[in-house]
């Protein structure tokens, strides 16, 4: 913005140095220095609209950068609800391990202490089945999360490389309106 003042400022300087030299002068002259004037001014007049337009750039590039905030901030929530929720599970397969090895310790001691119990040792070796079973089904889920995991980081370090570039844009942009 300060170059296009500048440049406004010296053309104004040419302009009334040209006018006022050419006041002494020929007709020849001073329509050499109208003609002078004249593209001074369209000169002025193509900086003028190169700068609005690099304005309008900039504009579009702050625009993007602003959407691209918005979409890093919901990949970031995403990542921490999908890290939450793998959490809870990885807890619930540890609780599942721990009352999957009680079950068998207690199958192991009623199978060794007393041969009568066998429809006992039947109930707990179905839940111990049953346990294995929530820990498989579990450990499937927490597999899910983790590529949901993978996928959502993904995307994120895609969007941050986004935002580096138009960050990157918008510095050179606005070193060019200075």
């Amino acid at each position: 913005m300060m170059k296009g003042k500048g440049t406004a400022g010296w053309m104004v300087v040419v302009s009334s140095v040209l006018i006022l030299g050419g006041c002494t002068g020929t007709g020849r002259e001073k329509a050499d220095l109208n003609n002078q004037i004249q593209q001074l001014k369209a000169s002025l007049d193509a900086t003028t609209n190169e700068r609005n337009l690099l304005e309008q750039d900039a504009k579009k590039l702050k625009q993007e950068l602003d959407k691209t905030d918005s979409r890093l901030a919901e990949a970031t929530q995403a990542v921490q609800d999908l890290t939450k929720s793998r959490d809870g599970l990885s807890a619930k397969v540890e609780e599942l391990g721990v009352a999957r090895s009680e079950l068998q310790k207690r199958v192991d001691d009623l199978t060794a202490s007393c041969g009568t119990l066998e429809k006992q040792v039947a109930a707990l070796t179905q839940a111990r089945d049953a346990a294995r079973a929530d820990a498989a089904s579990a450990q499937a889920k927490i597999d899910q999360l983790t590529e949901k995991l993978k996928t959502q980081t993904q995307q994120m370090t895609e969007l941050q490389d986004q935002m580096v570039t138009i960050r990157s844009v918008l510095q050179q942009l606005q070193k060019k309106l200075e």
